[in-house]
């Protein structure tokens, strides 16, 4: 048979049955969106800790054991904190082997200000030791800040340059704004350590609620590594010397996302995992009901010279089209729902979440894809071949019962 006739047979097939047909296509949607919302979740909170850090331009950052979990708050899902300390507390960190910089950083929950119905996080740094703020001012600004001028994460509303926000009664100029990251650095703005002080100081006749900030106080402690230095052997080696640390590191924080991921990770795998059950018997049920509506069509082609492979393959391929179409469809819902509310999923889930490459995008939904199709191919074997074996006297007589 030629290959026209071929094209013509199957479409004909496809366009035919529509509420069977929706279904199966519903149902394939549902396991590759539900493998997809699991790969971008996990892709996205991994290339969300990894920019996050990258931004901060650090290996890891130390703070008290007791603002452990403030810090991780910060970064994870932006939530504001506000916590110091004697920057004498951290003086250890310094002398550990493989640490090559640091540079203390101030964390301040601001109050309600102009450009956002909540607080947001300050982050004071120090000009001359820090390695987060100043090179990207190097690159992008091309000069340093000057007193008052402030950076702003990527999400913070109505955030231009040349715009003022003003901080506990403290006038600040937006100086620039950084790409995103996905993490709660998005959410929050860079200032100077001198202008910090300032802003505490006028805090006490201009602002609601007075800072008390005191020189010589910080809130952690950011560390760049020497080369060739282990992370985790530092990270070991510090808590030995400040036995009350907490070291936060690209991989504490990747298994801090794994241990908030997991109950919804499990979800969608055990979702996705009911659905490919159930629609495999649903996808060979369809497939067997297709052959035998068209027995008569089947007996038909096959007295004309049709052979066993040509029947076959209308059957599977029928069966690969709905699986496709699904997987296609279930594809771009679950992004574009992602997209529509990542905000949300980051806020109720507590993780960072960036989007992954396009590449990666393009690797996820290829494998995806080709699992759904691959699942319809497989139930519909049975079928296809029961077909392709119809005699086809009986065939045509069976299809005018």
């Amino acid at each position: 048979m030629d290959s026209l006739r071929f094209r013509q047979f199957i479409f004909k097939g496809v366009k035919r049955r529509t509420f069977r047909n929706v279904v199966t296509i519903l149902t394939f949607a549902v396991v590759t969106g539900s493998l997809l919302s699991t790969y971008f979740l996990i892709g996205g909170a991994e290339n969300s800790t990894q920019a996050g850090m990258s931004r901060l331009g650090a290996d890891m950052l130390v703070v008290p054991g007791e603002y452990g979990a403030d810090v991780d708050a910060i970064l994870l899902s932006g939530r504001t904190s506000t916590f110091f300390f004697n920057s004498t507390v951290l003086s250890g960190v310094a002398n550990v082997s493989g640490v090559d910089r640091i540079a203390p950083q101030t964390y301040i929950a601001t109050l309600n200000f102009g450009c956002c119905s909540f607080p947001t996080q300050l982050i004071g740094f120090n000009s001359t030791n820090d390695f987060t703020i100043q090179p990207w001012l190097r690159e992008e600004l091309g000069r340093p800040l000057v007193r008052n001028e402030i950076i702003c994460g990527s999400q913070i509303i109505g955030a231009a340059p040349g715009f003022h926000l003003i901080f506990y009664g403290h006038d600040f100029v937006i100086a620039g704004v950084l790409d995103p990251t996905g993490t709660g650095v998005d959410q929050s703005i860079f200032i100077q350590d001198t202008d910090a002080i300032q802003m505490a100081k006028d805090s006490v006749k201009l602002a609601v609620k007075p800072l008390d900030l005191k020189e010589g106080e910080i809130s952690g402690v950011l560390i760049k590594l020497a080369p060739g230095a282990n992370a985790e052997q530092v990270a070991s080696d510090i808590q030995t010397t400040i036995p009350n640390a907490h070291v936060v590191t690209s991989a504490y924080l990747a298994r801090e996302v794994s241990d908030q991921l997991s109950g919804t990770i499990g979800s969608l795998y055990l979702m996705a995992g009911a659905v490919t059950i159930v629609s495999v018997p649903l996808v060979a049920t369809v497939s067997s009901m297709v052959a035998n509506e068209r027995k008569r069509e089947i007996g038909l082609l096959r007295a004309m010279g049709a052979n066993k492979r040509f029947v076959f393959s209308i059957v599977l391929i029928e069966a690969l089209i709905l699986a496709g179409l699904g997987a296609l469809i279930g594809a771009v819902v679950t992004a574009i729902l992602i997209a529509a509310f990542q905000n949300l999923i980051m806020v109720s889930l507590g993780i960072p979440f960036l989007w992954p490459s396009l590449l990666q995008l393009t690797l996820d939904i290829g494998l995806v894809g080709i699992a759904a199709v691959a699942i319809g191919g497989l139930a519909s074997l049975y079928p296809a071949i029961r077909a392709s074996r119809l005699d086809p006297y009986d065939a045509i007589r069976s299809g005018q019962n």
